[in-house]
């Protein structure tokens, strides 16, 4: 399991695509103004990513995560889950988002992948993360 996409959205600016993000526990990501509004870090599953672009799916339009992941099944994951990435420690939040209503997907009654394979987090220890970081679930 790794990170396979880094983001942020600067105020007043489109998101950006970055090699590296400084996390915060207090402000989540440094630099995004949705995430320094309550500290919360978004992730997705890359192979959800892919699955919904292939069904032409809403949600790519308007949800972009933070940390889009690699391998991390986050269905098996639970509210208070902790995972390690790079020096940081992230705590589940939110496991899972409702879908969009005016997504075409949902009108269709199709099952979308996105509701299952994003989460919400906390910094609960800080520092830097990269491209490519392995990531680990903490079971302690």
């Amino acid at each position: 399991m790794r990170t396979h996409r880094l983001t942020r959205a600067p105020k007043d600016a489109p998101r950006e695509t970055v090699n590296s993000l400084l996390l915060d526990e207090r402000l989540g990501v440094i630099g995004d103004h949705k995430s320094e509004k309550d500290g919360s870090v978004s992730l997705l599953s890359r192979e959800a990513e892919e699955q919904i672009r292939d069904i032409s799916g809403l949600c790519t339009a308007k949800f972009a995560a933070n940390i889009v992941t690699d391998g991390l099944d986050f269905s098996r994951l639970t509210v208070g889950t902790r995972l390690n990435i790079g020096a940081c420690e992230l705590t589940l939040t939110r496991v899972g988002k409702r879908c969009y209503e005016d997504c075409d997907i949902a009108k269709r009654g199709e099952t979308c992948p996105i509701p299952q394979n994003c989460a919400f987090a906390r910094v609960t220890r800080g520092g830097e993360i990269q491209n490519n970081d392995k990531i680990t679930i903490d079971n302690s």
